[in-house]
């Protein structure tokens, strides 16, 4: 529990501070300092209830397990924001093997593991869903996670997927109801067209024309004929 009292009071003087630091190297133990005041907070929660004590008590210490997650959350995406901007490291010409491994990826730097990288700079892009879960868990007496923000925004995602493959099955059916249209039209035409009975008289040459016209327009309305 030591080590957890003195994440909660670094977390207090941030709080009290109202700034996040500005440097990744500054915000990714306070990714862990939060983490650890939230789990103190948690933990004082349960204990508080099973040996009762007042309902104000109880609101004021899960008020702060609020604060510490929030914080939290909002290292994580400052985190995962400026990693996302810092330059890639690319090997100069001639590196050894050596010289490469010498600058390791930017969360091994940190000494994160690549798994938390990945998911800070996640909920870095969706800062109106941390802002959701944050408003969620006031209102339901809870305390926000980054696992409820990152289950959020796979939701937000599959939901988009489905609207735009319902969408793209609309337009296609659309397509489909404009080609019909088109093609009624053009019979209409045709019929408007074609005289309602053929000359009397044919010379040979017009008539083996006419006759294979006929035919090709007899083979394109077979599929009418047939059903």
């Amino acid at each position: 529990m030591k080590g957890e009292n003195e994440a909660m009071e670094i977390f207090e003087l941030v709080k009290q501070g109202k700034m996040l630091p500005s440097k990744l190297d500054e915000l990714v133990p306070l990714m862990f300092i939060g983490n650890a005041a939230v789990s103190f907070y948690k933990q004082k929660l349960k204990l508080m209830e099973k040996l009762g004590m007042a309902q104000d008590q109880l609101d004021a210490t899960r008020a702060d397990a609020q604060d510490a997650a929030e914080m939290t959350l909002d290292a994580t995406a400052k985190v995962g924001e400026l990693a996302s901007k810092e330059p890639q490291e690319r090997p100069q010409r001639g590196s050894t093997r050596k010289s490469i491994s010498s600058n390791p990826p930017k969360h091994e730097r940190l000494g994160l593991p690549k798994k938390d990288m990945k998911q800070a700079q996640v909920i870095a892009k969706h800062p109106k869903i941390v802002e959701k879960i944050k408003a969620q868990a006031r209102e339901n007496n809870d305390v926000a996670s980054k696992g409820a923000v990152l289950s959020e925004i796979k939701y937000e995602k599959e939901k988009a997927r489905r609207i735009e493959a319902e969408g793209k099955k609309t337009e296609s059916r659309a397509i489909v109801s404009i080609e019909q249209i088109q093609y009624i039209q053009a019979l209409e035409r045709c019929i408007r067209i074609l005289p309602q009975k053929p000359p009397k008289r044919w010379d040979p040459e017009p008539l083996k024309e006419a006759t294979a016209y006929a035919k090709i327009i007899t083979k394109r309305l077979e599929v009418f004929i047939d059903g």
